[in-house]
């Protein structure tokens, strides 16, 4: 960590100046700060550029409706908000009441300007209300003065709207009896055909405006995270960017994401890593680690890549030293497909390097039973493609098929979109693709075929960007793929993942305990035996997990080892053939023996 004079005339680091580099249309454009600056009403405040202009329009007309009396015109106005979670809600809510009490048309409650409800059909949570509890609220004198938002989401199937009619009639005889508050709605970020029928639902009893917000472009989390370093003394140096980028894929790469809170956390992950750094190097030279003030002084502390390096090492930043290849060729069984890969990238190379040849599409279809390492092969290509040039990231995002379908009619395509463009570059790997073809066989809104529709478009669109795998049983990926021509004619490759043999899963096992332990007297001899003995009726059924029966087998074995070591005192070092014993007698994992087989191991 590096500290120095703070100069509002110094240059912004290289990284900072330049912006992200990860994909194009996430580039600072000329001119475009990334760190706002600390100036003016929305300061440090990412994004949301239809509730800025919005603010606008009040701080104007806000004059004229005093002048004129027409100032019961803004009582009577609701905002809507369709705003993914995390995407700063609350924050600009607080905006909105900057602007409207700065403009004197509303006087707010000093205790506390805004609420937030959730508003749900059954019996409420925390931050969650019914309708009826809602108006109760309402009717307390204490809550006066207030902007209440409320969260209309699970009121958008149409099966609720007379329900949802009824409270906006009921919030419209709050507007004319009194002016104690003002309201807003909050739904998801919906496509605009979806976004016009809430409109509708809600205009038709009151006079609503509304402010869209798309969830934020990894540029804009960057400026995110630069803003929280700059409020607490600290700027980012070069290189950084590259970490907290494949630090947000990581965070990603689940199907989990909260925007915003994430990229301040990754942030304050950074300035914890960058102290402990300093304080460890002091430590190591004999030199007392001191505090030193950097928030509020005239010092700023810039953050060196080398010093939060390792949070792209924790599994998203494809940081590890060993080609793709070979750490495909580690894997167990893997042979057959290693050589198909290999085949694979061969012919993606050539038509890369022969105008004449057209590109095949890069999408895959993944087959086999669970366990079987459709999810590590995947993750591995990621890296195999950016190494030889197909990809430029090779991130792995991981979601479901039913992760890509929205809970609300015009949520889907957005949501699907979304995970589309966190994948540009890299791997989208959809795991139980078939649940799509679940979805439209049997829901009465088709999230499924709109999921697929979208994918179809966005696959196309960046058939040379971006690699989808879907992944799933083989006789349900055949389904999917029958029921849906144009989705099969864009996934050329097929791969399919057998089942492992009783050797295989023994050699599995072993290779995870050899990373950690060495082995007592008898202790592979007794693995061996007890692989050899898995019933053929278990193995052969679709509940059996292969390398995750072996993984989680190997977990229990270690854990009487550990158990066994902390009894004794000593360090868990080796495991002994009595702890297997003791994993293996369990009933998860005794009862999928065969029934001919002798108690104890031979």
């Amino acid at each position: 960590m590096i500290f120095k004079k703070k100069n509002s005339a110094d240059p912004a680091p290289e990284d900072v100046s330049t912006g992200p580099q990860g994909t194009g249309e996430d580039r600072l454009t000329d001119g475009e700060e990334a760190v706002p600056a600390d100036g003016g009403r929305f300061g440090g405040f990412v994004g949301w550029s239809e509730l800025k202009a919005l603010c606008g329009e009040i701080e104007a007309a806000g004059g004229v409706l005093k002048k004129t009396g027409g100032s019961g015109v803004f009582g009577s106005m609701a905002y809507l908000f369709s705003v993914n979670s995390g995407c700063g809600l609350s924050t600009a809510l607080e905006k909105l009441c900057d602007v409207i009490g700065d403009a004197g048309l509303f006087g707010f409650n000093e205790n506390r300007r805004v609420k937030e409800m959730v508003l749900v059909p059954g019996p409420s949570i925390y931050c969650n209300y019914t309708m009826t509890e809602a108006v109760s609220y309402l009717n307390e004198d204490d809550h006066d003065r207030q902007l209440i938002c409320f969260d209309i989401s699970e009121y958008l199937p149409e099966r609720r709207h007379d329900e949802l009619k009824a409270f906006l009639r009921m919030l419209v005889a709050f507007y004319q009896s009194s002016d104690r508050f003002i309201v807003a709605f909050r739904v998801p970020y919906l496509e605009p055909d979806a976004l016009r029928d809430v409109e509708r639902l809600v205009g038709d009893v009151m006079f609503v405006r509304t402010v869209r917000v798309p969830p934020y472009t990894d540029g804009e989390l960057w400026r995110i995270a630069c803003a929280s370093l700059a409020g607490l003394g600290f700027e980012p140096g070069p290189g950084v960017w590259d970490i907290f980028d494949a630090r947000i894929r990581e965070e990603k790469s689940d199907g989990r994401f909260y925007g915003a809170r994430t990229a301040v956390k990754v942030a304050s992950e950074m300035i914890w890593l960058a102290a402990a750094s300093e304080a460890g190097a002091k430590a190591k030279e004999g030199e007392p680690a001191e505090d030193q003030d950097v928030s509020g002084g005239s010092n700023v502390a810039v953050i060196e890549a080398g010093e939060v390096g390792r949070l792209a090492n924790s599994g998203g930043g494809n940081g590890a030293d060993r080609d793709g290849f070979d750490e495909l060729a580690e894997l167990v069984g893997m042979e057959e497909i290693g050589e198909r890969i290999r085949e694979i990238v061969a012919q993606l190379k050539a038509a890369k390097s022969n105008a004449k040849l057209e590109r095949p599409c890069l999408h895959m279809r993944f087959t086999g039973a669970p366990g079987t390492g459709k999810t590590t092969v995947a993750r591995i290509i990621g890296k195999i493609f950016r190494e030889n040039g197909l990809l430029r990231n090779g991130y792995f995002i991981e979601v479901t098929g039913r992760d890509l379908c929205g809970e609300y009619v015009g949520q889907t395509a957005p949501r699907t979109l979304s995970y589309c463009r966190d994948a540009y570059g890299s791997v989208l790997f959809i795991d139980e693709a078939y649940s799509l073809f679940t979805e439209q066989a049997g829901a009465s809104n088709d999230y499924g075929r709109e999921a697929i529709v979208t994918l179809v478009s966005e696959m196309e669109n960046h058939r040379d960007d971006m690699v989808v795998i879907m992944a799933g049983y083989t006789g349900d990926m055949d389904r999917l793929m029958e029921a849906n021509p144009g989705l099969r004619s864009r996934m050329p490759y097929k791969i399919e993942f057998r089942n492992y043999s009783r050797e295989q899963l023994a050699d599995i096992f072993l290779h995870m305990a050899r990373k950690s332990f060495s082995f007592g007297a008898c202790f592979e001899e007794s693995v061996r035996s007890y692989f050899r003995n898995l019933s053929d009726s278990y193995i052969g059924s679709q509940e059996f997990s292969n390398a995750r029966f072996a993984r989680n087998l190997f977990e229990r074995t270690w854990s009487k080892a550990a158990l066994r070591c902390a009894f004794n005192g000593v360090k868990c070092e080796i495991l002994e053939r009595e702890d297997f014993e003791a994993a293996s007698a369990e009933s998860e994992f005794s009862e999928k023996l065969q029934e001919s087989r002798k108690i104890g191991f031979e």
